[in-house]
């Protein structure tokens, strides 16, 4: 699910906007300016409910079974991520935060559903700039709420034949 959601993200916005997005905390050097980052923030926080439980049989993948049964969990949590553009100009940074919080409003939407990705709410765009060392580095930011799917399952051999033979095994008789 998280793997999904960056690569839906990453590759929408960058063919949206023709800019890079990269993981706000890395150790690689910084793309050219402008460009945006994201971050999660919460990567899975639980909303209220316990999960629903899934039972089925499936073909086994042992091959002394036929079946196996498959017990599937199933929960939407709340992930949040933050997102900044980046520039050395001001009014730049601005320009391209609104386009990115424009694809997350509409298009990212649209795109990220046929993922069973669902945007809950796309925050309000605040100024996140910071001065180094004699310049300031002008960031624009905002934060996305979403609900994804997690789902994961475990499987079990079924008992799929068995004998009676009439004996008590270890009591008396």
């Amino acid at each position: 699910m998280i793997k999904t959601l960056r690569k839906v993200m990453v590759k929408g916005i960058h063919q949206e906007t023709g800019r890079m997005l990269v993981a706000t905390d890395n150790n690689y050097t910084k793309p050219a300016y402008p460009y945006y980052s994201y971050k999660f923030t919460t990567l899975r926080q639980n909303v209220g409910e316990g999960g629903v439980y899934k039972e089925g049989f499936d073909k086994s993948t042992d091959p002394k079974f036929r079946h196996d049964l498959v017990t599937t969990l199933e929960f939407q949590p709340k992930v949040v991520m933050s997102f900044n553009a980046y520039s050395n100009d001001l009014v730049e940074a601005q320009e391209e935060i609104l386009r990115a919080w424009e694809w997350f409003k509409l298009k990212g939407r649209r795109l990220l559903s046929k993922e069973n990705i669902v945007v809950v709410d796309v925050g309000n765009i605040q100024d996140r700039s910071t001065y180094m060392v004699g310049a300031y580095e002008f960031r624009q930011g905002f934060d996305v709420e979403f609900r994804v799917l997690h789902q994961f399952s475990d499987r079990s051999e079924t008992i799929e034949s068995y004998t009676i033979n009439g004996k008590i095994e270890g009591g008396k008789e």
